[in-house]
């Protein structure tokens, strides 16, 4: 199951969800095809095959090869917090500087670095995309600076989980470091993250699909919900308005426009209570083109 979402841009937002019967780059590249830009993923090679975009590697997927590095004992302490957890990141947890004076191991030490980065990434959430541009690179270059220069001194044993996360770290340095050329570029892709969440919850009850028929239905739906959950709707009845209107409307453009989770007609009904006795097929109205 494939999820894209779109952006910090400021427009509504877009959750799709579309299933593949695999993982091969090729599925990415022939769903955006005809897009440029940012695009925002982990490090997974397949997505070299998509055209006309800068890739931008999520540093929470980089931060998590380090906190694996980490001995078990050790990492049942540690939380992994982001820029839009309740809880904020300790400061502690995010002083490189302090954990290398106290003798932290370097997986430690690699996990303070990318917890700098989200506890100042938090600071900036509400500023526009150019003034958080020009608040990462004067508070967040210097703290990438530094951590490829101690990444330089680490010499992890081979075939060691901190090896991993140095190599990993390494391979993709360019990439971690794009979301810096635009401030709607998020630092990370958490967002899909629990998307994909949303799904696997989803996925202990149902359990499998046994046709693909299936799995793309499923897939239509999850965008549905989840597109409404982002931009604010009671769920349950964007859907009922969907199922009252949908059969009249969606061989008219215009109609099919006026059932999106950003319109206005939408917006009305389905972010407030609705008396589902009187909206019937019966008397539910017109949509207003």
């Amino acid at each position: 199951m494939w999820i894209y979402l779109t952006g910090n841009d400021g427009l509504p937002p877009i959750i799709l969800y579309d299933y593949q019967p695999g993982r091969a780059g090729n599925y990415a590249k022939n769903f955006l095809e005809g897009f440029s830009g940012l695009l925002e993923c982990d490090g997974y090679t397949g997505y070299n095959s998509v055209e006309n975009v800068i890739l931008v590697c999520c540093l929470a997927h980089c931060r998590r090869y380090f906190f694996e590095a980490v001995p078990a004992a050790r990492r049942k302490k540690i939380k992994l917090l982001d820029i839009n957890s309740p809880e904020e990141i300790p400061e502690d947890a995010a002083d490189p500087e302090k954990a290398k004076e106290g003798k932290r191991i370097p997986a430690e030490i690699g996990l303070c670095y990318c917890n700098k980065l989200f506890r100042i990434e938090r600071t900036l959430k509400a500023m526009s995309p150019e003034e958080r541009k020009n608040k990462r690179l004067e508070l967040e270059v210097p703290v990438w600076d530094s951590f490829w220069s101690w990444l330089a001194t680490v010499e992890p044993l081979g075939g060691s989980l901190l090896e991993k996360a140095v190599n990993y770290a390494a391979n993709h340095k360019e990439l971690l470091g794009n979301y810096l050329l635009d401030g709607r570029c998020e630092i990370s892709n958490k967002r899909a993250e629990r998307c994909a969440k949303s799904y696997a919850t989803g996925r202990k009850n149902f359990l499998f699909h046994d046709t693909v028929n299936g799995a793309r239905s499923s897939a239509i739906i999850y965008s549905l919900v989840e597109t409404a959950k982002a931009n604010n709707l009671n769920v349950f009845q964007y859907l009922y308005t969907l199922l009252l209107y949908m059969p009249d409307y969606k061989q008219e453009p215009a109609g099919v426009e006026a059932m999106m989770p950003w319109n206005d007609f939408i917006k009305e009904r389905c972010s407030k209570v609705m008396d589902m006795e009187t909206e019937t097929p019966e008397n539910r109205g017109q949509i207003p083109l």
